[in-house]
């Protein structure tokens, strides 16, 4: 086989993936088929959340657990999804205008502070996201202020044994339970209704 023919074969193959990486990431990267092991519904049942409630939501991406959080919350209630991507939260604001909702509120925060426009907060949530953060420590710390007394922070990280070196590799859980204990925060309880993932449910410390 020449090498022209080599390339004949490697080129739509290369292209192939180039485009799943674009277009569907989330197939690429263990991410398809996510409302399977990771519904949000039956994360909203573990943690509690109720109609009325005022939820930051740290790290909300493009809203995958943006929306069904707002629905459950209702229109009494409200959802600050927070993150530092814009482009991300352009995705929110887009569906945010297009479906009418009134709950949902964005907000551009820094590697240190998600800077919610609110305190007092009923529960802050953080789905995949503590493993992602620059700066952990500070992050959790900087939270404190936002909840109110006896309020939630709840992470929900994937379940691993495998030891991370550094960000973004998912954190094991001495890893999570060791850095959440150095921000002030006392562990209420974990729920495991999801098959790859702990739901860990703080409440900031006294």
């Amino acid at each position: 086989m020449t090498s022209g023919t080599k390339r004949l074969v490697w080129a739509p193959a290369f292209v192939m993936a180039m485009c799943l990486i674009v277009t569907a990431p989330s197939l690429c990267f263990g991410q398809g088929g996510r409302e399977t092991w990771q519904p949000p519904e039956k994360i909203l049942d573990a943690i509690g959340v109720r109609t009325g409630m005022r939820v930051g939501e740290a790290g909300a991406g493009e809203g995958y657990f943006t929306f069904p959080l707002a629905r459950r919350v209702g229109p009494g209630g409200v959802v600050f999804a927070n993150d530092i991507s814009t482009s991300s939260l352009d995705v929110i604001r887009a569906r945010v205008g297009r479906e009418g909702l009134k709950n949902i509120k964005t907000v551009v925060g820094t590697v240190e502070d998600p800077l919610f426009p609110e305190r007092n907060l009923d529960a802050v949530v953080m789905l995949y996201v503590l493993h992602m953060l620059e700066r952990p420590i500070p992050f959790l710390k900087n939270l404190h202020p936002y909840l109110r007394p006896g309020g939630m922070l709840v992470i929900i990280e994937r379940n691993t044994e495998v030891e991370r070196a550094h960000s973004p590799s998912f954190m094991t859980n001495r890893q999570i339970l060791g850095t959440v204990s150095e921000t002030g925060y006392d562990l209420d309880r974990t729920e495991t209704v999801l098959p790859r993932d702990t739901i860990y449910i703080y409440k900031a410390k006294k």
